[in-house]
C-alpha cells in the first residue's frame, strides 16, 4: 500500500509546486500592474485632487 501510494503523492506534490509558482507568477503580475498604473494616472490624480481642493476652497 505505501509503495503504490508513493509516486501518485510525489506527482501531487509536483503538481501542486507548479500551481503555487503560476500562483505566485500572477500575483506579482497583478503587483506589477498596479504599481503602473499608479505611476502613470499619479499625475492625473494630484491634479483631479488640487482641482477638487480648489473648488472647495471656492465655496
Amino acid at each position: 500500500m505505501r509503495a503504490a501510494s508513493g509516486p501518485s503523492l510525489f506527482r501531487l506534490l509536483r503538481a501542486r509546486r507548479g500551481a503555487v509558482a503560476i500562483e505566485y507568477g500572477l500575483i506579482i503580475g497583478v503587483i506589477v500592474l498596479a504599481l503602473v498604473a499608479v505611476t502613470f494616472t499619479g499625475g492625473g490624480i494630484v491634479s483631479l485632487y488640487e482641482r477638487a481642493v480648489a473648488l472647495a476652497a471656492e465655496s
